[in-house]
């Protein structure tokens, strides 16, 4: 039986149709799941007076996030099928100025959650917020599909350090502005920004980097979980930012796994950890 499809660079990809579930804390294990099972239902709650923040990361063997300045480059087709499904749970999708500017951020789900999220009464997709303490960006970000395009609502959440003139360029290019309080540091203060989305009915928040942003949720002690897929690839990159040391904060929070899904393919072999953030 043919699996799920997924676009890339024009042509479709064929995706298994099944991904082996190796261990879970909570369900019978091991047995195969079909792939559009696979974080469709995600059991969360929100904390308290803030949304349920996930963060979802891929790394290679040897823990690079990156390869080229993109973690795109990582994962496989069925990566980028479950990150998309993840969004598909989200309400919004968070990330840092520095990932807008060396990438692009379009929070779009698959086709088939948009259509469960509209008659749900759910906007299709997840909202996209960036977060950048000034605000400032170039033309060329400007003119990104983050501000120009219209599946999802595009929101930049600022602090009152950045410029009126730079809030209005935001807006003009087409994004909403929220401003928040700054932290001790000037960048803009997590806590706040996430009572904020919670305030404004925002339960579920996903994380999409970059590494700074998901470091700086990790010390705000406001993540409460970790998806990570581990690629067999090895970057060979002596300096990086590693999700357990650069990212977690090298032992300010432990990790509880939650499930374990496998890709097993003669040609390659993937990850899919799901973890509960314990402090």
């Amino acid at each position: 039986m043919d699996g799920p499809v997924s676009p890339r660079g024009g042509s479709v990809v064929s995706l298994p149709a099944t991904l082996t579930l190796a261990y879970h804390a909570r369900e019978p294990h091991p047995r195969d799941v079909p792939l559009e099972a696979v974080y469709l239902d995600l059991e969360t709650q929100p904390g308290p007076g803030r949304p349920h923040v996930i963060l979802n990361m891929v790394q290679t063997l040897d823990g690079a996030v990156a390869i080229d300045g993109k973690a795109w480059h990582i994962g496989s087709e069925v990566d980028h099928y479950l990150f998309r499904t993840l969004r598909g749970w989200a309400d919004a999708v968070l990330c840092g100025a520095g990932t807008l500017r060396q990438n692009d951020i379009v929070a779009i789900t698959h086709p088939h959650l948009q259509a469960a999220r509209a008659a749900a009464g759910r906007p299709a997709n997840p909202a996209a917020f960036v977060v950048s303490g000034r605000a400032e960006f170039s033309d060329e970000v400007l003119r990104k599909r983050f501000f120009a395009h219209r599946e999802s609502a595009s929101v930049v959440i600022t602090t009152e350090l950045s410029r009126s003139a730079d809030r209005r360029r935001v807006e003009e290019a087409g994004a909403e502005g929220w401003v928040v309080p700054a932290d001790a540091s000037g960048e803009v203060d997590l806590e706040a920004t996430l009572g904020l989305l919670a305030d404004r009915g925002f339960g579920r928040v996903l994380a999409e980097g970059g590494p700074v942003t998901n470091r700086r949720l990790v010390e705000a002690r406001v993540l409460d979980e970790l998806f990570l897929t581990v690629s067999p690839q090895v970057a060979g990159v002596s300096t990086r930012p590693g999700v357990l040391a650069g990212i977690l904060g090298g032992g300010q929070v432990g990790l509880a796994l939650i499930s374990e899904f496998q890709y097993r393919d003669p040609a390659l072999r993937e990850w899919y950890f799901r973890f509960a953030v314990v402090r």
